[in-house]
């Protein structure tokens, strides 16, 4: 289902938008759960598995590396870990929402799990998608999706409504305490701006790539599990200007 043009006219000025219709009906929901804890249960206490610990303060190549530090687990590349999320970057809905504010030739950059265990759940700076990325033009898009409701309490996505608009922003090395958190980049953000997100399991949020957001610690007994696809115009090139033109194609024409 397209996004309607005010939905749009939203997203262009706000450089957000909660998606007005649930996007993963519940037995999908289950499934993809499913193999979401599958796929970190497999790489708990591994190294070079593809799971991170954004929070860890060390050098990061698995969760297991800081003990003292609240988790902030990230699995990239899902889509080539689990079937189901191969499927899930062809799922019609979800290139709805992307070709209406994209365009109808659509690649993927890359997607990600993220979870906030309950209790011990790490938060992430306020940041810019593309302060990472430096992708050119600077027009991708994120769909958040919930595995679970995800609320302040649990760590859902807070934004600075607008913030897209002002381009990129000069990030630097994220810290806690003095000590560096080599996974992760923060901004300076005008956080009495912000806004929470809260979501019910099953329905999403798109950001731009601009866009300053960031989440909370998880602190209450519930897990907060998300998947998010990031999604971008055929034709984008990376920091270095060179054409990314061997990422997946998910719809369109290359």
């Amino acid at each position: 289902m397209k996004l309607k043009t005010r939905d749009v006219q939203t997203f262009q000025q706000r450089g957000y938008l909660e998606i007005p219709h649930r996007v993963i009906e519940e037995d999908h929901l289950q499934q993809l759960r499913k193999s979401y804890d599958q796929v970190f249960s497999e790489r708990r206490g591994t190294s070079g598995q593809g799971l991170r610990n954004l929070s860890g303060t060390e050098s990061i190549t698995d969760a297991t590396e800081d003990e003292h530090a609240g988790e902030m687990l990230q699995v990239m590349e899902m889509w080539q870990k689990s079937k189901d999320f191969q499927d899930l970057l062809y799922y019609d809905p979800l290139l709805d929402i992307a070709g209406s504010l994209i365009g109808e030739n659509i690649q993927l950059f890359h997607d990600q799990a993220l979870y906030k265990p309950a209790k011990i759940g790490g938060s992430v700076p306020w940041h810019q998608d593309n302060g990472y990325w430096r992708c050119q033009p600077a027009d991708l898009v994120s769909i958040w999706i919930a595995l679970d409701d995800a609320d302040q309490e649990n760590g859902c996505m807070n934004v600075i409504p607008a913030s897209h608009v002002a381009g990129h922003v000069s990030h630097s090395r994220a810290k806690t305490g003095d000590r560096e958190l080599p996974a992760l980049l923060s901004i300076d953000a005008a956080e009495s701006k912000a806004v929470s997100v809260p979501l019910k399991a099953g329905h999403a949020m798109v950001h731009h790539c601009l866009t300053a957001h960031q989440t909370r610690p998880n602190r209450s007994d519930r897990d907060r599990r998300a998947i998010v696809i990031h999604y971008m115009p055929v034709g984008t090139e990376n920091g270095e200007g060179a054409l990314l033109k061997d990422n997946l194609l998910l719809r369109g024409h290359n």
